[in-house]
């Protein structure tokens, strides 16, 4: 009977320092398990147009490469598919860089940038102002892209915000994201500009539960070509995970489609979450999360994204991306 008694009070001691012990961890702080998102990499020029004569498969457009550099661009390989831009899109005016370097003329923009195409007007020039108030910054302090956008947005004009946010609205929104669910992803390293590049000849690596968003071709990306999408390496189960958080509201208990609409397209209060890219929609939750994104725009945000914790972000994320717009 004693050795018996000292045994189930080792057996509770043991419990009770291994639950001290775990209670005693530190837990990971916001966005530990989100630095995919948020791609680095040692401070270096964009990379330039190739050399004479460029095309782009469908289009009927030739642009010279020497003179793209000299500041000719940005590019319009489907002149036909879109209004005119306004100066402010296609060559951007008095020391504020054209919205087309960053999103393209037909607003679908880069890897690593925001699409514009289809959006509201009167959102575009909101959330130009929140980077103009100080109330949209970015859970990376210093991140190279967000600095850009709020230099712009303290020097753009009504006039040419207005112009812009008018053009961008009146375009269609196109598909270009692509989601692989798998257990491993091309190699890739982050750039200065906070997107990945895959690293040729290099074999798959794991995604050890991160996500690899990459170009699904890297010198038609840096061309600007708008047919050519972004393709997002996630791990296996991550969309039917996603799929069920943004139904149910996650721990926040608030639908996605309740505000963002049918189809999460888009609805009058709030902009469409459908085919965007997962590594940009995955910053935008944690930038509002931690309060790096705040004021009236994100009010009615705050307590879904508070909800999520890294993984949950993700797998929303995901979903969302694979999604049609």
């Amino acid at each position: 009977m004693r050795l018996r008694a000292l045994s189930s009070v080792m057996i509770l001691g043991g419990a009770l320092v291994a639950l001290l012990a775990c209670q005693q961890q530190p837990k990971a702080p916001a966005g530990a398990q989100l630095t995919w998102a948020y791609p680095k990499g040692p401070q270096a020029p964009l990379p330039p147009y190739p050399a004479g004569e460029l095309h782009v498969p469908g289009s009927t457009v030739t642009y010279n490469g020497e003179a793209l550099n000299k500041g000719a661009g940005p590019p319009d390989w489907f002149p036909e598919r879109h209004p005119p831009a306004p100066q402010s899109v296609a060559k951007g005016r008095d020391g504020v860089l054209a919205c087309a370097e960053c999103h393209r003329i037909g607003g679908d923009g880069y890897i690593g940038t925001a699409d514009l195409a289809g959006l509201k007007a009167e959102y575009i020039v909101q959330q130009v102002e929140e980077f103009r108030a100080g109330r949209r910054h970015s859970w990376e302090a210093g991140r190279p892209a967000t600095a850009e956008m709020i230099n712009i947005a303290r020097k753009v004009t009504a006039a040419d915000l207005q112009a812009a946010a008018d053009y961008y609205a009146a375009l269609p929104r196109k598909a270009h994201t692509r989601v692989v669910e798998s257990d491993t992803a091309p190699a890739a390293h982050g750039s200065f500009f906070g997107w990945m590049e895959e690293i040729p000849g290099q074999p798959a690596k794991p995604l050890n539960g991160q996500v690899v968003e990459i170009a699904e071709d890297w010198s038609r990306m840096l061309l600007a070509d708008p047919t050519s999408g972004i393709v997002i390496h996630a791990p296996v189960g991550t969309i039917a995970a996603g799929e069920a958080l943004a139904r149910s509201g996650g721990p926040g208990g608030q639908a996605c489609a309740t505000c963002h609409g049918a189809g999460l397209k888009g609805s009058a209060v709030a902009p469409p979450l459908a085919g965007r890219s997962a590594a940009y929609l995955a910053r935008q939750l944690l930038d509002i999360k931690t309060g790096a994104r705040s004021g009236p725009a994100v009010t009615q945000m705050q307590a879904p994204a508070q909800g999520l914790d890294d993984a949950q972000i993700r797998d929303v994320a995901v979903y969302l991306a694979s999604l049609k717009p």
